[in-house]
């Protein structure tokens, strides 16, 4: 009876992983850092004589070590996949953080799209909190988006450490759902929002996947939605019209209320096939 209390008491307090963490005392690959991070113990400070984790001089950490001499050369620490948080339950980014400097400043950025250009600064630190000498707690709740996150900073030089680096639950209102401005999966009406431009040398047709296989031997024999032949898609024949720099364009024509203050993304699914 004894050992099962210990076991149930591991499990709510003890032994729930993080969604993602990096404490720097076993190998971590959940965050990647560049070339401008170096690994040390308190028993070298660079430049306080303990880490956050065990609080102690062998503990080890993070700390800043740029290389070359630009100004202008950008240090960061990324996650090494793409984070989807789920809608029941708030999530946080966490780390600690020391510098004996005032004016240290870097931030905590979220980073959208596949080419990685959707950036928003979460979280902006100038430096030491001139009433905290020790380690230094951020903490950003994430919203209910597909993202990457960054720490970035681009100064010239001087002190700086970070430990206990995570992603994990934590207090707070459960998330807003995002918003989803328009959607199709091309097995309604909503098919008829989309056009082929003519004048292009490939031209798209929406298809049921059974028939597109009859058109192109190579082009997904089911469709992402349902998973099966009868489901359907956007196919773009080439097999018959292969020529450098042409182009085929399907045509959105219904129009979106994007405002200037939010952002958003354009999210499908795509198959490629053939040579």
């Amino acid at each position: 009876m004894f050992s099962f209390l210990i076991i149930f008491l591991c499990n709510i307090f003890l032994c729930q992983a993080a969604i993602l963490q990096c404490d720097f005392e076993a190998i971590c690959n959940d965050f990647v850092a560049d070339e401008n991070w170096g690994l040390t113990d308190g028993l070298h400070p660079h430049p306080i004589n303990h880490d956050h984790t065990l609080n102690t001089s062998a503990g080890h950490y993070l700390f800043y070590n740029q290389q070359g001499g630009s100004r202008f050369t950008i240090a960061e620490i990324k996650t090494s996949d793409w984070l989807q948080p789920q809608t029941d339950r708030a999530i946080c980014f966490q780390m600690w953080y020391y510098t004996p400097r005032l004016s240290f400043p870097f931030n905590i950025q979220l980073v959208q799209g596949d080419d990685e250009q959707l950036v928003r600064i979460a979280a902006s630190i100038e430096g030491k909190v001139p009433s905290i000498n020790d380690w230094t707690l951020i903490n950003v709740t994430l919203p209910n988006e597909k993202i990457k996150i960054f720490i970035r900073l681009n100064n010239t030089g001087g002190p700086l450490v970070f430990d206990d680096i995570s992603v994990d639950y934590c207090d707070g209102p459960r998330p807003s759902p995002p918003e989803v401005l328009y959607t199709c999966d091309f097995e309604s009406s909503c098919s008829n929002d989309f056009v082929s431009l003519p004048g292009y040398p490939y031209q798209w047709s929406i298809l049921e996947a059974s028939d597109a296989v009859k058109i192109e031997a190579k082009a997904p024999p089911i469709d992402y939605t349902f998973g099966n032949q009868s489901g359907h898609y956007a196919l773009l024949p080439n097999s018959k019209i292969v020529v450098n720099g042409k182009v085929g364009y399907l045509h959105f024509q219904e129009e979106l209320q994007i405002s200037a203050n939010d952002s958003y993304c354009l999210n499908f699914e795509y198959y490629g096939y053939g040579t």
